[in-house]
């Protein structure tokens, strides 16, 4: 493998995203304008049936948490999540649907580095989310943050922003096999968003719901969060989390790798994924 290629190949994709990304100001504004209603909706869905102070006595007393910090912080780590669903995941599928795939498959370059290319900008895309979000709506909702190591709230977002890419890459695979990149990735949002805890803490699920909670990495990043932004955690008290998170990480890359060797076969047998 050379080093170089990988690099030119990784920096060609990073920049055609960013340039695509970027090409439209109006649609660096909807990016932190739409998910407010979404916000919006999870914290007064509470204030629906009691006051402010109730509900966050109730989650302070139980769960360690405040009402706005659980929701925002919850709500960033699934956006960032659906942003890398729809981007990395649903780029070899779009790919299909531009009629470019074929090509894809016939340059030597590496579909791993292109994939991981998605992914990290992505994750420059997601940053402009992360920041744009987090400061509008703790303008806007107020948020009280308690943090005592910031280096675990950098590891845990860090951690976070690469298990997010090992699902995307993972995902990118198993779409293009399955020919339902849409309905699937539709399909995912509400379970995923559910099961993960974005608008409460998982802790309040029923016990059998609980253990659907714990194969989704998603539910881990955001307790870690919840836990170094909200509850003062540190490195070592987050660590139940981010183990799990780094399992997660290594079979997702694992696993997309070689449905990504799948993939590849199935083209040169076929002769035109376009057509599989």
């Amino acid at each position: 493998m050379s080093l170089g290629k990988e690099w030119r190949t990784f920096n060609a994709v990073f920049r055609r995203n960013l340039r695509l990304f970027t090409s439209y100001s109006t649609w660096l504004i909807a990016t932190i304008i739409w998910p407010i209603p979404l916000l919006a909706m999870n914290i007064y869905q509470y204030l629906g049936v009691a006051s402010s102070r109730s509900v966050s006595t109730t989650l302070s007393q139980n769960y360690g948490l405040t009402l706005s910090g659980m929701i925002i912080v919850g709500t960033v780590v699934y956006l960032l999540y659906n942003r890398l669903l729809w981007s990395t995941g649903n780029s070899l599928q779009t790919e299909r649907w531009m009629g470019t795939i074929d090509v894809l498959f016939l340059t030597p370059a590496s579909r791993l580095t292109m994939l991981l290319a998605n992914g990290l900008s992505s994750l420059v895309e997601g940053a402009w989310w992360i920041v744009a979000i987090f400061l509008l709506n703790w303008f806007i909702f107020g948020i009280q943050l308690t943090v005592t190591s910031w280096p675990a709230v950098a590891i845990t977002l860090v951690s976070t922003m690469i298990a997010l890419v090992a699902v995307g890459v993972f995902f990118a695979s198993f779409f293009i096999l399955s020919r339902a990149a849409d309905q699937m990735a539709s399909s995912l949002q509400a379970p995923i968003r559910f099961f993960s805890g974005v608008a409460f803490p998982v802790a309040a699920l029923p016990q059998a719901l609980q253990f659907v909670s714990l194969v989704i990495p998603v539910t881990f990043a955001i307790s870690a969060l919840r836990a170094t932004l909200l509850s003062g955690g540190g490195i070592v008290d987050i660590l139940n989390q981010l183990l799990p998170l780094y399992l997660f990480t290594a079979v997702f890359l694992f696993v997309g790798y070689f449905l990504l060797r799948i993939v590849e076969k199935r083209a040169k047998k076929d002769g035109s994924l376009y057509q599989m």
